[in-house]
């Protein structure tokens, strides 16, 4: 089945205020060389360019990592289904849905299910939150230090010194996230202001190794 313009419908969540911003690509379906769709927040933009051999090039913000996803994909694939999904990598979930209107929207609408399930599960099976009213100044790598928290945790990857397994608590602080066991004492602090280097190592690592200061 080959799209209308009109009918092709690209989705994307900003990965600032959480919105799901939707639009169509009828121009660049057509002739144009760019389309940006812009969160009304101002904060996020999905670009999509003609990158030659009648493929496109996209640019993805992402509601998980510090920095957009980049695809080429050919324009005819992205015009021949009802549905073309993109997923993030690391958290293996979809970021960009392109397809029909009403495909775009039940796809959206179970991503918003299972990104709810996801932020349902943070306390991590055994580690408590505390201090839920604080606020980061980036919000964007707070959730995304507490989803990988989340990953380490079930895995069994946190490590302190106790020889059985600790009680972990995860607090949010003025400048992060704070990780410490209540039987140990040892802890572990995470910046997420500014640079991204704490945020960068948290996400790359297997194992998560906790000190006493």
């Amino acid at each position: 089945m080959i799209l209308k313009p009109h009918d092709t419908t690209v989705a994307y969540r900003c990965p600032e205020c959480g919105s799901t911003i939707f639009s169509v690509v009828g121009a660049l379906a057509l002739s144009g060389d760019i389309i940006k769709l812009k969160c009304t927040c101002g904060c996020s933009e999905l670009v999509m360019a003609n990158a030659g051999d009648d493929k496109i090039r996209i640019t993805i913000p992402c509601i998980f990592c510090p920095s957009p996803h980049h695809y080429v994909v050919s324009r005819k694939l992205l015009m021949t289904r009802e549905l073309f999904t993109f997923p993030c990598a690391y958290a293996g979930l979809d970021i960009l849905f392109v397809g029909t209107k009403g495909e775009v929207m039940k796809a959206v609408e179970v991503s918003d299910k299972e990104l709810n399930s996801l932020i349902d599960e943070t306390e991590l099976a055994g580690v408590h939150k505390a201090n839920e009213d604080d606020l980061f100044v980036d919000e964007h790598q707070r959730d995304m230090v507490l989803f990988v928290l989340s990953d380490l945790a079930e895995e069994e990857r946190i490590h302190c010194e106790c020889e059985d397994k600790g009680d972990y608590l995860v607090e949010i602080t003025a400048n992060g996230v704070r990780i410490s066991c209540k039987k140990c004492g040892a802890a572990r602090d995470i910046a997420c202001v500014g640079s991204t280097i704490d945020t960068q190592a948290i996400l790359d690592c297997t194992d998560l190794y906790l000190q006493k200061e």
